[in-house]
């Protein structure tokens, strides 16, 4: 019912409500745009509204087809406060009443559904919207698309963008730009190039040159050079030139490739063609790329060169140049351009130490990886977690486990890090390599306190560990839990175990590790084993032996 001691707006009590209605609802379907409402649908919005937020359930026959227009329809939905309410009274009044819904409804309902984060309903209603012959534009195509992609929905955005030449709609790059984006990010690197593929073919879409980038990087992520490069081809005829960042990341593919000296080659051409100028970004990539094959020769040539042509070496370029002289063994260079980086005026960050200390530890001098451990507390730098393992590591290898293990401790309280198997690894290899299993089950029941999962050398250390001090139902164990948490094995899991087995004199129980390594059999029974009274005892205290 319409509320009692609401009064008519003024023009009702001019005309006939019936004519005036009837006038409005047949402009409405005729004009191109829908006009305003008139004061009286807008006042028959209003007490629809409020009469449906009172009680949902009311039937809205006291309304009828006549009064409830579907620009009044469109209004009342407005008013509603929740997008639960708005989409209840569009389906009520579609159903009860027949209302055909306009335009405006559906985008205002489809768009307070997805800005809800509704986005199920949305789609439901934008379908419902296209089936009756209301096409979205293109920049409420784009909405609703940038809505989904935003809510991590991209199979849904992806089906709604390649329904733009359904529609007629000629998408912005930026949409598609950004659906790209978020699928390398989640290294559906096909995906986002059969999105591209699909709206090139489209004609409705025109690229711009970041769309090309976009894929091309992705491309080059996955170590598909060939493809990066036929796609390269492509940005001409599509009026699209190549930026320095088209070329930057072709640059840095190459290099990650190991195809170094093409790289090299490609850098030198656009620098003497004129194509684009190549910055400190292309030349880091190249040097990298030599770095990490040790040829630090033509690493240090290419940036002489740099510095030759006045671009300044990034944080990055000096870090990048570092770590290779550390991993060659050249730690005096390594020194020099840790030098010269301070001269600069380019103050080192943890990654600078971080590849110092490690330069130092690959070639023995604990004492140099000591002091910059030290030093970093005085720069104010924090360690990171790479910092923590290369330390820990390299005092294991010095049989100082001691010292490891207050790092590590060190590490567990830093609430900013979290833990990583290769950290632990080095600690609970050295405490079995010294027959102390149990202090290394602590260990690794402390990784599972810090929710930091034990990964394969972890499972096949113990696993040696075990076997090394006569404690095969363990070992077993272990290797069970390791196949039952989906943790993958390899084939020096299974030789260790089965060569501790046979070591031990149980060539029975090789056939049976064999079958639980393919999944072919249930937990192994090991009441048989004959392990010492201690091995049995101790092995309560080890929850991957339970």
């Amino acid at each position: 019912m319409l509320l009692r001691g609401a009064p008519y707006p003024k023009p009702l009590r001019r005309l006939p409500l019936p004519l005036l209605l009837s006038s409005s609802s047949s402009s409405s379907s005729s004009a191109a745009a829908a006009p305003p409402p008139h004061p009286a649908e807008l006042w028959i919005a209003k007490a629809l509204a409020t009469a449906f937020v009172l009680s949902p359930s009311a039937r809205l026959g006291p309304f009828g087809p006549l009064l409830l227009t579907p620009l009044a329809a469109s209004e009342a939905l407005r008013r509603l406060p929740t997008a639960d309410s708005a989409l209840a009274l569009f389906e009520l009044a579609r159903s009860a009443l027949g209302v055909a819904h306009s335009p405006d409804a559906y985008r205002f309902l489809v768009g307070l559904l997805c800005r809800s984060g509704l986005h199920g309903d949305a789609l439901k209603v934008f379908d419902e919207m296209a089936s009756h012959g209301h096409s979205p534009d293109a920049s409420f195509l784009a909405f609703v698309a940038n809505s989904c992609a935003e809510a991590g929905l991209l199979d849904p955005c992806i089906r709604l963008l390649n329904r733009a030449s359904e529609f007629n709609s000629r998408l912005e790059p930026y949409t598609v730009n950004k659906v790209m984006s978020l699928l390398i990010a989640r290294n559906r690197i096909q995906d986002a190039v059969f999105l591209f593929s699909e709206q090139l073919n489209s004609q409705l879409f025109m690229p711009d040159a970041w769309s090309f980038n976009i894929v091309i990087k992705g491309l080059c992520r996955i170590g598909d050079i060939k493809g990066a490069f036929e796609l390269f081809e492509k940005m001409s005829s599509f009026r699209c030139s190549p930026d320095t960042v088209t070329h930057n990341i072709l640059v840095d593919g190459l290099c990650r490739a190991e195809q170094v000296d093409r790289g090299h080659e490609m850098l030198q051409r656009i620098r003497m063609d004129g194509t684009c100028m190549p910055n400190v970004v292309t030349y880091t990539s190249v040097i990298s790329g030599y770095c990490k094959m040790g040829r630090m020769e033509e690493a240090f040539r290419v940036f002489n060169d740099m510095i030759g042509l006045g671009i300044k070496p990034s944080r990055v370029t000096y870090n990048v140049l570092i770590d290779g002289y550390g991993k060659a063994g050249d730690m005096p260079s390594a020194a020099s351009v840790y030098e010269r980086m301070a001269l600069c005026g380019c103050p080192p960050d943890v990654v600078t130490i971080t590849s110092l200390i490690d330069g130092h530890c690959r070639n023995g001098q604990l004492d140099d990886a000591l002091k910059l451990w030290n030093e970093m507390g005085q720069r104010e730098l924090r360690p990171n977690i790479y910092t923590f393992a290369t330390m820990i590591n390299f005092l294991c290898k010095k049989n100082r486990l001691g010292e490891a293990q207050v790092l590590l401790k060190e590490l567990n309280e830093r609430t900013d890090i979290i833990p990583r198997a290769f950290v632990y690894n080095p600690i609970i290899d050295g405490l079995c390599k010294v027959g102390n299993v149990d202090e290394a089950n602590s260990i690794m029941l402390e990784m599972e306190r810090k929710k930091c999962f034990p990964d394969k050398y972890t499972y096949t250390i113990l696993i040696i560990g075990h076997c090394m001090k006569g404690r095969i139902s363990e070992a077993i164990a272990i290797f069970e839990k390791m196949v039952a948490t989906g943790c993958a094995h390899d084939g020096v899991t299974i030789s260790c175990l089965v060569t501790c087995l046979l070591k031990a004199g149980m060539p029975n129980k090789v056939e049976s590790i064999m079958l639980i390594a393919s999944g072919s059999s249930p937990r192994l029974d090991t009441s048989s084993v004959q392990d010492s009274p201690l091995s049995v005892r101790k092995s309560a205290d080890i929850s991957v032996a339970v």
